[in-house]
């Protein structure tokens, strides 16, 4: 099942239909990947996390730029770090299994 939900904030289900959508197929668990890891993925995984959702961050399937002070990898370990503390399970893209 694939949808494309148009979004306007780094908050996935800010003003979308992303949360209705989830709960009509009763998804309890989520998968993240994607851009930007200090934007849409660390908001979108702690807004998930807020909403009762068991996430899953491929930790090595986020990525960015480099910001003026970080790297783009130094920013990527940094919410790995955070997120993984509290509001998501950590795996490596190999260990994904739908």
């Amino acid at each position: 099942m694939t949808w494309f939900i148009q979004k306007t904030s780094p908050d996935s289900f800010s003003d979308t239909i992303l949360h209705a959508e989830l709960q009509n197929y009763d998804f309890e668990e989520l998968v993240v990947a994607g851009l930007q890891t200090e934007y849409c993925i660390d908001t979108t995984c702690r807004r998930a996390f807020s909403l009762g959702y068991k996430v899953t961050l491929v930790e090595d399937d986020h990525s960015t730029w480099d910001s003026s002070f970080l790297k783009a990898e130094e920013i990527i370990i940094h919410h790995n770090l955070v997120l993984g503390d509290w509001f998501v399970t950590l795996k490596k893209e190999e260990e994904i299994e739908f």
